[in-house]
């Protein structure tokens, strides 16, 4: 009778002002914009899961928006799958009548969410139905929302999870039921508080109206006590853990909750627990792996212990693997059996192990199936089988040795068990048919090029035990699109995704501290990689030619930037660099020519030769005080390079020491310079090429200039050489064309070298101090220029 009134009531009500609603409504606000920018609270929150559960937006994701009015209008997302922030175009712009001071953003889109114009609290709706989304929440399974006055949208996850991880023998999963054992509600009406994310059920708040929650609305009271994660055609169990996630609201369940799983063939499993269980929100909560058997179903038989089973697509006898003595026992027969259609070794005690080359280069052999008394596949056990298609690893299998399915190039799949902790060295080398793998979480090694020259591995998977990716693990798989590196792994080794030309985003896990050499490089199609905190060096061509990565940060952790580490990085616009690095090795940036300006932090102590050379669209650098070295060429070619503060310094004369203000190659544009007291030697080639130069001021300190350093100052007239400098290296003022006067004030001719002075002005005069004119004259290097050579009284 309540709620009847209450309708009544309002019905009245919305008769009496209806001309009014009707003057204020309105199609959109003027000033709601056509895109607008969404991320994450932080890494916790989560719209849909990659493989290492890190945030991702997907391609076509719809969100609601309520934009300065209770307007519930329809936005969507239509960049790549994998991005961190949304771009937002609005698709649909809802109908306003009331206008809020904030603007709210709920994730996914429902067309029947309403907000309290007044609290900016929603109302919306937990799904009884969820759907299953492959190494992922479904869409309908995470609600997320911000609030914000500044269009800053951070979202906020409102739900908690369930993690069922689930092995099998092959079944196929419909669909997986929750309920709790107290008759929980686990769906239905929420009120969301859009400011954090905290939510209350609609059966808590007693099915009134609540004008600080949902609005002035009358909700069902109906108690939704079952959730069902629907999997579509099916998801098949194997070896490995599957996980399925269903979405919660925040609560505790004190006696417990209950799973039952269902199969494609209708039988149904439950799996129940009275411990108390409790949903946080924003925190996934993992059950322990789960075993789904149907007893009903047909099994494939499995060989004994004393047998091995293989066919080679015929009746015809294959020849029996060489070495008899590699299997831990000794063999029997070799004999085809017609009812299992396949070829039967029997030995005369159980098989411990496929041993060293047993197999090996056996053309003929298609598939095997292994009995689960072996523990071992040896070193090179099916090397080269080049027409083998599939192989049965069992459960007791714990190492999977060097090259033991080196170039089996006709394999195109493999599950590889929870049992196995080690996959040596080329273990599946050049398996160019693999599509998928998984590597279980019992793995804690990845041999050297594990998996190399795979160049149809289109997705990996590996496990949270894995410490170490070594060596070219995944080189040369040109069909590998994504990969998440999880938190366990603590180092990539060199070369271990290089050449991945197809792989477009990576993530790397949180403990990774060593980005080896060349771990990344050629991976052109890269457009974007997180660095984690954790790293502290990212070692030499790590990057190399990634020529579609466009950004990139280097976080604080980061001591070192290797050489060549994002050489010809040809798309990489922008660069931020952590506060804790001190050395930028050679070519780290070389050839980055998209490279539009970059910040250089205090921390850094050297730039090495060549950093940044070749940088053509780089326009203005700032070096700090503490930088004592550039190295040579360091900034050569930067042809865009105008706005330059720095500081060098040099052993070998092959930089520049110039305080606050050049670098070894000095801006294009240059026209006049004033070298500091500080600097003690002009470095080699340290204004080359400044074709704008007139002026040069060289102050008392320096000691020497170095070879080339002012060639080709087409425009330099005049140049002063204090008496502290004593050497003059080779071709120092060559084709400067309009030079006409050097004063060179050293009672001691420097030092000289080849072609010091040569292709100057016609006419051009060197003055020197009159006592020393005949000195001059006579010294090397400086006779070819006595023609030039006048006395002056300085």
């Amino acid at each position: 009778m309540k709620k009847l009134l209450f309708v009544v009531c309002a019905l009245f009500g919305f008769m009496a002002c209806t001309q009014n609603y009707i003057e204020e409504q309105s199609a959109i606000r003027t000033d709601v914009p056509e895109t607008i920018k969404v991320g994450f609270e932080d890494n916790e929150t989560r719209i849909q899961l990659n493989s290492a559960q890190k945030t991702v937006w997907t391609k076509g994701d719809l969100v609601s928006v309520f934009y300065r009015s209770n307007a519930n209008q329809q936005w969507k997302y239509d960049g790549e799958t994998g991005a961190r922030t949304a771009e937002l175009k609005r698709v649909d712009a809802g109908t306003s009548t009331r206008d809020m001071d904030r603007v709210v953003v709920v994730y996914p889109y429902n067309k029947d969410y309403y907000i309290n114009p007044e609290t900016y609290n929603v109302q919306a709706t937990l799904p009884a139905t969820q759907h299953y989304l492959a190494n992922s929440y479904g869409t309908d399974g995470n609600i997320m929302v911000s609030s914000s006055e500044y269009n800053q949208f951070s979202l906020k996850s409102v739900c908690g999870w369930l993690k069922l991880q689930l092995t099998g023998d092959g079944a196929v999963v419909k669909s997986i039921k929750f309920r709790g054992n107290n008759d929980e509600q686990v769906a239905g009406e929420l009120y969301i508080n859009s400011s954090d994310a905290t939510a209350m059920l609609a059966s808590d708040m007693g099915g009134t109206d609540d004008n600080n929650a949902g609005g002035n609305l009358v909700f069902d009271d109906t108690i939704l006590t079952e959730v069902v994660l629907d999997c579509g055609e099916g998801v098949t169990l194997g070896k490995s853990t599957t996980a399925f996630y269903i979405a919660l609201p925040p609560q505790t369940f004190a006696n417990g909750f209950t799973v039952e799983i269902e199969d494609t063939d209708g039988y149904a499993m439950e799996q129940s627990t009275a411990k108390t269980f409790v949903v946080e929100r924003n925190t996934i909560s993992p059950m322990a792996a789960l075993e789904f058997v149907n007893p009903n179903r047909p099994t494939q038989p499995t060989p004994a212990n004393n047998e091995i089973w293989y066919t080679n697509g015929s009746t015809t006898i294959p020849t029996t693997p060489r070495y008899i003595d590699v299997f831990g026992a000794n063999i029997v027969s070799n004999t085809y059996d017609a009812k299992k259609e396949c070829w039967v070794i029997k030995f005369d005690g159980k098989v411990t192990k496929i041993g060293w080359y047993a197999f090996a280069h056996c053309d003929s052999l298609t598939s095997v199936t292994i009995p689960d008394s072996v523990t071992e596949i040896e070193e090179g056990a099916f090397e080269d089988c080049s027409n083998l298609t599939s192989i049965i690893i069992p459960d007791s299998v714990t190492t999977i040795e060097d090259d033991a399915f080196y170039e089996c190039t006709s394999l195109t799949s493999v599950t590889i068990p929870n049992s196995v902790t080690t996959i040596g060295d080329y273990a599946f080398y050049y398996c160019d048919s693999l599509t998928s793998v998984t590597i279980p979480d019992s793995v804690t090694k990845i041999g050297e090029y594990a998996f190399s020259g795979c160049n149809s591995l289109t997705s990996v998977t590996i496990g949270d035990s894995v410490t170490t990716i070594r060596e070219g693990a995944f080189s040369w798989c040109e069909s590998l699109s994504s990969v998440t590196i999880p938190d366990s792994v603590t180092s990539i080794g060199d070369c271990a995704f290089c050449r991945c030309y197809s792989l477009t985003s990576v993530t790397i896990g949180d403990s990774v501290t060593t980005i080896g050499d060349a771990a990344f490089s050629h991976c052109s199609s890269l457009t974007s990689v997180t660095i984690p905190n954790s790293v502290t060096t990212i070692e030499g061509c790590a990057f190399y030619e990634c020529s579609n990565l466009t950004s990139v940060t280097i976080p604080d952790s980061v001591t070192t930037i290797g050489y060549s580490a994002f050489y010809e990085c040809s798309s990489l616009t922008s660069v931020i660099i952590g506060d804790s690095v001190t050395t930028i090795e050679s070519w780290a940036f070389n050839n980055c020519s998209s490279l539009t300006s970059i910040t250089i932090p205090d921390s850094v102590t050297t730039i090495e030769s060549c950093v940044f050379y070749g940088c053509t669209s780089l326009a203005s650098v700032t070096i700090p005080d503490g930088v004592t070295e550039i190295g040579f060429a360091a900034f050569s070619d930067c042809s865009s390079l105008q706005e330059f503060n720095g500081k060098f310094a040099s052993e070998d004369g092959r930089c520049l020491i110039i305080d606050d203000t050049l670098n070894s190659f000095a801006p294009a544009g240059l026209t006049e310079y004033i070298i500091s007291n500080s600097v003690t030697k002009i470095g080699y080639e340290a204004f080359y090429d400044c074709s704008n130069l007139t002026s040069i001021t060289i102050p008392d300190s320096v000691t020497s200039i170095g070879d080339f350093a002012f060639q080709n100052c087409f425009s330099l007239t005049s140049v002063t050489i204090p008496d502290s400098v004593t050497r003059i290296g080779r071709y120092a003022f060559d084709s400067c064309t309009s030079l006409t006067n050097v004063y060179c004030k050293a009672t001691t001719p420097p030092v000289g070298d080849s072609w010091m002075f040569s292709d100057n002005a016609s006419g051009r005069k060197i003055y020197v101090p009159m006592e020393s004119v005949e000195a001059y004259k006579s010294a090397s290097y400086w006779s070819g220029y006595s023609d030039y050579i006048e006395g002056c009284n300085f």
